[in-house]
């Protein structure tokens, strides 16, 4: 995989990787990666957007890839960080497509930078934890997990070593084959091209240890510091009705939360949506 990332120095003194994919003329979208992922994640859809004449900008979050880590950041942080990011490369407005774990940081410009911000996607993303309903249809261990992260921080250790492991070792120890619930995940997960790119992706997220995807488990389980309800940007949603990583009711609280947003359901489908519907999904945030 060619990986010519770029830096760009913030004015705390950090440095914050990306790339860049497809058309570098085109209308710009911000790609905000899963967890655990990388900017890598994106280039699946270089080809794409050359063809849609889309340019997508991809940044490792702190503490995953090259970009540096930043303690006690919160998700209210980011915005600033997307908006040094945007000045440097002289981009006035654009859309953000957060992807799963991805989800809560395109929400949070949504909310902090709504005059910057064109669309906003939010694919397979995660919304609050706001009690067990907000589990339902995840996998048994993801809902161990997401049940327990904020009350006990050893479990958020234990999960991200648990991915960190996986990351390097899954495919000898067969613990890929439990990372993706869904049927349909399943039978996409058997592409080698897919299942080398997650594998790679997870790595990268690792490049500097656990502690920046540690740090981003808590994040997602406590107080984000702002309502999602405030959100005035657009935004559109998009789910799989079979997801077992991310629950079809997460989509629905957003859904149900910002005013004028835009669900949409694709039946018996799961976590990789932003795969089989990268062309629709691309297409509805820069149209």
């Amino acid at each position: 995989m060619n990986d010519a990332f770029e830096l760009c120095r913030l004015k705390d003194g950090r440095y914050l990787a990306y790339n860049e994919y497809g058309d570098l003329k085109g209308k710009p979208v911000f790609f905000f990666h899963g967890w655990p992922s990388s900017r890598l994640f994106a280039a699946k859809n270089d080809a794409l957007a050359k063809k849609l004449h889309i340019r997508i900008i991809s940044p490792d979050r702190p503490g995953f890839g090259y970009s540096d880590y930043q303690k006690d950041r919160t998700l209210l942080d980011w915005p600033g960080d997307v908006t040094a990011l945007t000045d440097h490369l002289k981009i006035k407005t654009f859309a953000v497509m957060g992807q799963s774990g991805g989800g809560p940081y395109a929400a949070v410009c949504a909310y902090k930078i709504p005059e910057r911000i064109t669309k906003a996607g939010i694919v397979v993303g995660l919304a609050p934890i706001i009690g067990p309903e907000s589990l339902d249809g995840m996998m048994w261990m993801s809902k161990i997990g997401w049940a327990n992260y904020r009350k006990y921080p050893v479990v958020r250790r234990i999960s991200t070593l648990i991915q960190y492991i996986n990351a390097y070792y899954g495919i000898h120890l067969g613990l890929h084959k439990y990372f993706f619930g869904a049927k349909e995940d399943r039978k996409l997960y058997r592409n080698p091209k897919l299942s080398e790119s997650v594998l790679a992706n997870y790595r990268e997220a690792f490049r500097q240890g656990i502690r920046g995807p540690e740090l981003d488990l808590k994040l997602y389980c406590t107080d984000w510091g702002f309502d999602v309800g405030a959100i005035h940007a657009k935004a559109f949603l998009f789910y799989g009705e079979d997801d077992r990583n991310v629950s079809l009711n997460m989509g629905k609280y957003y859904h149900s939360h910002i005013a004028g947003s835009v669900l949409t359901v694709y039946p018996g489908e799961g976590h990789f949506i932003s795969v089989s519907h990268a062309e629709e999904i691309l297409t509805t945030l820069t149209s």
